[in-house]
């Protein structure tokens, strides 16, 4: 009963002495004292904020002799009480302007964290997804890729390599992967979803895993058309011819120069 009178607005001390005054009354504040095992330096003020929540009275006489108000008269009070701040509460933060969306962005870590950020990132996709896969990636997402697209979600992959994905719209870009490994020294993964969120990782299991999941609009702006040149890239690459390709990356300086560094 104390603890439950505490949860209710009483005081730990509050509720000690209207319990004890509920068993003898009425009784002065020594007595009340030494029956709720109150300090009697600490009775007096328990009984002063009794009186003012309007769970006691009090004698005018001296000594003061206390008296418990009824717990039903008590009890109806405070749910009176309750009843009034809790609509007031509805109707005040009703009233409270929404924040205009923010972009957030998070930190990812290690290779698990980051698989299961664009699983979720994939889940929540309801009109687009665009990734850019590596095989390894690809196997561990294969599944959610599937029920995405199940759900009629546009679903459209470039995977550096061979994969058992069974999308409509997969694309291999094995040379575009071989360069990009070797570059950067780790497989850069990328999902895109519904042009509203991304998850970046630069994954390795062995030499540990990084990347980021964020909404801001620039961002998933860069990661989409990323992806959207490394599938032109490899439609051009096929247009003119492999051996074109590789005399092109060997003469252009800028176009070799951008191969070779990360």
């Amino acid at each position: 009963m104390i603890l439950n009178l505490t949860q209710i607005g009483f005081t730990s001390y509050e509720a000690k002495a209207y319990f004890a005054l509920l068993q003898k009354h009425p009784a002065i504040g020594y007595e009340i004292s030494k029956l709720s095992r109150i300090p009697t330096s600490k009775i007096y003020e328990a009984l002063t904020g009794l009186v003012r929540k309007g769970a006691i009275i009090c004698s005018a006489t001296e000594p003061t002799y206390y008296s418990p108000v009824d717990p039903e008269i008590v009890l109806q009070k405070i749910e009176k009480e309750y009843r009034s701040k809790i609509s007031g509460l509805r109707d005040g933060l009703k009233q409270i302007p929404a924040i205009p969306d923010m972009d957030i962005t998070w930190n990812l870590a290690e290779y698990p964290v980051i698989v299961e950020k664009m699983i979720e990132a994939i889940g929540s996709a309801s009109e687009f997804l665009l990734l850019s896969l590596f095989p390894e990636e690809a196997e561990q997402l294969k599944e959610v890729i599937h029920h995405a697209e199940n759900r009629k979600v546009r679903v459209i992959v470039g995977v550096f390599g061979d994969s058992s994905l069974a999308c409509k719209e997969v694309i291999n870009l094995q040379s575009c992967g071989f360069t990009s490994v070797k570059r950067i020294g780790k497989r850069l993964n990328v999902v895109v979803s519904d042009a509203k969120e991304v998850v970046i990782g630069e994954m390795d299991r062995t030499t540990g895993s990084k990347g980021i999941w964020t909404t801001n609009p620039s961002i998933v702006l860069t990661a989409k058309e990323y992806i959207k040149h490394d599938i032109w890239g490899h439609f051009l690459i096929d247009a003119i011819g492999d051996t074109a390709f590789q005399d092109m990356c060997s003469t252009n300086k800028t176009l070799s120069y951008l191969i070779r560094n990360r």
